[in-house]
């Protein structure tokens, strides 16, 4: 396993830790810089101890609960660690210190990387997992959206190495399980398609109750990536694609009336809460287990998608296919609700009280919950912007005006809503990407975003006419990520 994977991210980093401290001209500053590079066992200590407190639950890193980290793993640790407190207390000398501590990571992992038994332990597995998640907490704009797909494209290649037998051990099971998620993400969102060998390890997992249901679901997440793999690259025609979908779409209906099913122990229902801050219209849902929030929000994220590919090609090829297409209220009504139980679930993930401490496990919660509230903020920018077509038939906004300040619309106040809670895991947990993502819901990225794509294209590197139907979004940087 070459190194290759991580080296421009070292540099990089060092340079941008480097351009930090440099910033910093005063006496004062410069004596803390000096301070914050050397070793600190309290300071460590808390940075370790928030870690364990806050980035694992039941349903994310679980299989980390209770072990003893080694060298490499220790190092990476401390960086995320360190980065979410220094995020949550607004430390600047922290977030400099977990910089520092992530190009160590780097170069430990490396380390690891090159060493022929080391390569295949789970903790160097687990450490480039994190520095993936590293980016995420402390996300600045391009060179974190570069440096987190590097990440997952190089636990992909080490989760590849390390071969089948990995799955055997609840530790491996448990470890495969949450990369896997990460790889779909990346896949989802680069549109590309999933690893095959992805797909035939899921398949020869052991059924447990708990776990079975997630791994239906990636089954069907994988094929939602060659669908979007096949629109980007015009591999199948629209009366194929129409038909992929539309078996995915089912596929989707009758895992949720499965899971749903009794005895189920990853149902959920709703119930009334007239007290927490992060209830949706004093309505909540409630978990049978605490990871199957996790699976539902991830359901949920892919009913959107495919939604959104199913309109763009229908819109594109009919009447060119005989078939009558579905109505866009059909598809608008089924957004709609998604929307709706997203921000339902809000109350289960993120805690009742928004001014209190988050709660234990906080990252881990607002680092999966993301994704599926910036879904279906987009859901209600649809309806609020003035989208242009293209003759692929996706529809694009323009998100260049905040469009969540009408208290007489509903769906503009229920996606004020969506920001504030965004703004709660940004600003109160400490997870920076979901403050970049936020700046797009407000209307303040004044970027362009395809609906039927899923993509966010940046102004400045689109020079096509939107009306133009050979628009490449295919190298355009992402910026949210379907870890669920």
């Amino acid at each position: 396993m070459n190194d290759l994977i991580f080296r421009d991210q070292n540099e990089s980093l060092a340079s941008r830790a480097s351009a930090h401290s440099e910033a910093s001209t005063s006496t004062t500053a410069s004596a803390s810089n000096s301070q914050s590079r050397q070793p600190s066992p309290v300071r460590d200590k808390a940075a370790t101890a928030y870690f364990f407190q806050h980035f694992i639950t039941p349903g994310h890193l679980s299989f980390l609960e209770g072990t003893s980290p080694d060298e490499v793993l220790l190092k990476t640790i401390l960086a995320c660690g360190m980065a979410g407190r220094a995020n949550r207390d607004g430390d600047l000398r922290g977030r400099e210190v977990a910089r520092r501590y992530y190009v160590e990571a780097i170069a430990a992992t490396n380390a690891a990387l090159r060493h022929p038994k080391r390569v295949k332990e789970d903790t160097t597995l687990t450490s480039v997992y994190l520095l993936g998640l590293f980016e995420r907490l402390t996300w600045e704009a391009h060179a974190s959206i570069e440096s987190w797909k590097q990440h997952v494209q190089g636990s992909a290649q080490l989760l590849q190495l390390r071969g089948h037998d990995q799955i055997r051990t609840p530790t491996g099971a448990a470890l495969f399980r949450d990369l896997r998620a990460s790889i779909i993400a990346n896949c989802l969102w680069c549109e590309t398609q999933a690893p095959e060998y992805l797909v035939q390890w899921t398949q020869t997992l052991e059924f447990d109750p708990m776990y079975t249901p997630a791994d239906s679901l990636a089954l069907i997440a994988a094929r939602v990536t060659f669908l979007k793999s096949a629109l980007r690259t015009g591999d199948k025609d629209d009366a194929e694609l129409l038909d992929i979908a539309a078996k995915i779409e089912a596929d989707l209906l009758d895992w949720s009336e499965d899971t749903l099913a009794g005895g189920c122990v990853c149902s959920f229902h709703s119930v009334t809460d007239l007290v927490s801050d992060h209830s949706w219209n004093g309505e909540r849902h409630e978990y049978a287990m605490p990871h199957s929030i996790r699976y539902w929000n991830m359901w949920r994220c892919l009913r959107l998608l495919v939604s959104w590919v199913q309109e763009a090609v229908w819109r594109r090829s009919w009447p060119r296919i005989p078939q009558t297409p579905p109505s866009p209220e059909h598809f608008r009504t089924t957004r709609d609700r998604i929307a709706v139980d997203i921000c339902v679930a809000a109350a289960y993930a993120l805690g009742n009280d928004s001014a209190a401490e988050p709660p234990r496990g906080s990252v881990s919660s607002g680092y999966l919950f993301i994704t599926p509230l910036s879904l279906a903020g987009i859901c209600l920018l649809e309806q609020l912007a003035e989208p242009m077509v293209t003759p692929g038939g996706s529809k694009v906004i323009h998100t260049d005006e905040p469009l969540h300040l009408d208290p007489l619309s509903r769906t503009s106040t229920q996606l004020a809503w969506i920001i504030e809670r965004m703004d709660y895991i940004g600003n109160k947990i400490g997870i920076s990407c979901a403050t970049a993502v936020n700046r797009f819901l407000k209307g303040e990225s004044k970027v362009l975003y395809d609906l039927g794509r899923s993509r966010v294209i940046m102004n400045t590197e689109v020079s096509a006419d939107i009306q133009s139907d050979k628009l490449d979004l295919s190298t355009v940087a992402i910026t949210v990520g379907l870890d669920g």
